[in-house]
């Protein structure tokens, strides 16, 4: 899942119907207030690994991340041309698992 954050928001390239569908059921299942693609402050949604890095956030030891599959093109290195899809895996958190770094050094 590609993500930019600009000006503290984090900004989606795309979004799956399914993965918020999934992640919401999740949520529920766990009764925190996660919202798939959530993107604004104060960060209620779920996120990489590296996204929580980047806007100042530590995965809290002993947590696991949900894991979602998307397919990504493969596109050919001289010609530039899409030869298909491949799936990509990676695991997201949600805010209940996470700490500000702030928070956490002190």
């Amino acid at each position: 899942m590609a993500v930019k954050i600009v000006d503290g928001v984090v900004v989606f390239d795309r979004i799956s119907m399914t993965h918020a569908e999934i992640l919401a059921a999740i949520a529920e299942e766990r009764g925190c207030d996660c919202m798939p693609y959530e993107g604004r402050p104060p960060y209620h949604g779920w996120f990489t690994y590296d996204t929580w890095q980047q806007l100042g956030f530590q995965v809290q030891k002993g947590e696991h991340g949900v894991q979602l599959t998307t397919y990504i093109p493969m596109v050919d290195k001289k010609t530039g041309e899409v030869k298909g899809k491949r799936p990509q895996g990676y695991n997201v958190f949600c805010h209940c698992q996470v700490k500000s770094k702030e928070e956490k050094a002190a």
